[in-house]
């Protein structure tokens, strides 16, 4: 396969349809991936390129690939998250390409211990990011703001970066993004859903949004920014109070198909967290 025939064929296979469909034809392989012809005249950074224009940002084996069920005889090199899938590629015994569509080996929420805190949950199903992000200038955007963050939310941003997305709908504001958002708001006659926008006394702070115009602050009441509430605003600026941190917020939000405001989860069957760029499919 070229390159254009590869990307339709892994295009084929990446949403999940049925548990454990996937097999492999290639002798001695592990079942839960199928492995794909490539043609000889491609070598592994052309199709790494493509790919990377295509589904953004991958693991890699510098930063840690993702538990597979592939072939130990390949040395895999980078890998892209799809729901419950991944495309994994890598080179043979004999130096040629080797790509790879396998089934992920995440841990499901039920799975994970009942004291493990929201954030190493939102990592354990996820698979966490592709590299470490940059480290953001606290001081200066809680100068700006006039206020502490919740600290919940600053270890999210350290460990996310959050310039991107969760499961290609919740996005979190990175601390740019806090600002400029908060910005719109905070004139001279600011309101979301019944409350008034920071710095107004019980007012609110952005930190994220998703695909069905839903917005989520926090309501920036009391000393204590660990203890602010969410406050879930719809596309109708109606707004509900949760008493919870944006956290565990985005995790039950993304985990729970009984979720109170909004369940992403029943329509969704393996999370993962995709770094924000320009695709080309």
């Amino acid at each position: 396969m070229d390159l254009e025939e590869l990307a339709k064929a892994v295009s084929g296979l990446k949403f999940p349809q049925d548990e454990g469909d996937l097999t492999c034809a290639e002798p001695g392989h592990p079942d839960g991936h199928t492995c794909l012809p490539v043609s000889a005249d491609l070598d592994v950074d052309d199709v790494v390129e493509d790919f990377g224009k295509r589904y953004v940002d991958p693991y890699t084996r510098a930063h840690g690939l993702p538990p597979l069920p592939l072939d130990d005889r390949v040395g895999w090199t980078h890998a892209w998250i799809w729901f419950a899938r991944a495309i994994a590629v890598g080179r043979g015994p004999d130096g040629r390409p080797v790509v790879a569509v396998a089934e992920r080996n995440m841990p499901e929420p039920g799975d994970l211990p009942a004291d493990m805190p929201w954030l190493d949950r939102l990592v354990a199903i996820t698979g966490g990011p592709t590299s470490p992000p940059p480290a953001p200038d606290w001081a200066a955007v809680e100068s700006r703001l006039g206020t502490p963050l919740p600290g919940d939310y600053k270890r999210l941003v350290e460990v996310f970066g959050c310039r991107g997305t969760f499961d290609v709908f919740f996005d979190v504001f990175d601390p740019a993004e806090v600002i400029d958002y908060w910005g719109l708001y905070a004139g001279d006659d600011p309101a979301v859903g019944d409350r008034p926008c920071f710095p107004l006394p019980g007012g609110v702070i952005p930190w994220s949004n998703n695909e069905h115009h839903e917005s989520f602050w926090w309501i920036a009441e009391g000393p204590d920014p660990d203890r602010w509430p969410v406050y879930a605003v719809t596309e109708d600026d109606i707004g509900t109070r949760f008493d919870c941190t944006a956290t565990e917020f985005l995790y039950r939000q993304i985990t729970d198909p009984d979720h109170p405001f909004f369940g992403q989860a029943s329509h969704t069957r393996g999370h993962w967290f995709m770094t924000y760029a320009d695709r080309t499919a």
